[in-house]
């Protein structure tokens, strides 16, 4: 019986392939990370002319989003309790 070895060797690895691989993942990362730093200055952009042209303090703009939320979270839970109710009312033949 002839001995052949069967472990993988560096000759057996396509270096072209893997080198390609690599620049095409190398590539998208920069250009991901180009995307999200864009997105990212657009989101900081458009709060800043929005926190101008609200003309109030810091405060008061938090103090009036946390009365809507509030408003709204109490809607919310108004209409799961009407929905809620009206599901359970006994059908009338």
């Amino acid at each position: 019986m002839t001995q052949r070895r069967t472990d993988p060797l560096p000759e057996d690895i396509h270096w072209g392939l893997l080198i390609a691989a690599a620049a095409t993942l190398l590539a998208g990362s920069v250009i991901g990370l180009t995307g999200l730093g864009l997105g990212a200055a657009a989101v900081i952009a458009s709060g800043k002319r929005w926190y101008r042209r609200v003309d109030l303090p810091a405060n008061q703009i938090a103090k009036l989003k946390w009365q809507q939320a509030r408003a709204a979270a109490g809607a919310g839970a108004g209409a799961w309790r009407d929905a809620e109710s009206s599901s359970r009312r006994p059908e009338q033949a």
